[in-house]
């Protein structure tokens, strides 16, 4: 794995926290919580394949 790679596999994880916490403060709906995780995971993955 590279650099790159390497962020975004410790990045990721750390944005879903995120969104959960602030679902939990309530400062995002369910619904947006769950669409930005989702995105999230997609997003990052699209990105780790890229980088092969």
């Amino acid at each position: 794995m590279n650099e790159a790679q390497v962020g975004l596999v410790t990045l990721t994880p750390v944005l879903l926290v995120f969104i959960i916490f602030m679902y939990r403060q309530g400062a995002m709906t369910k619904s947006g919580a769950v669409v930005a995780a989702l995105l999230s995971i997609v997003i990052a993955t699209a990105m780790f394949v890229g980088q092969i």
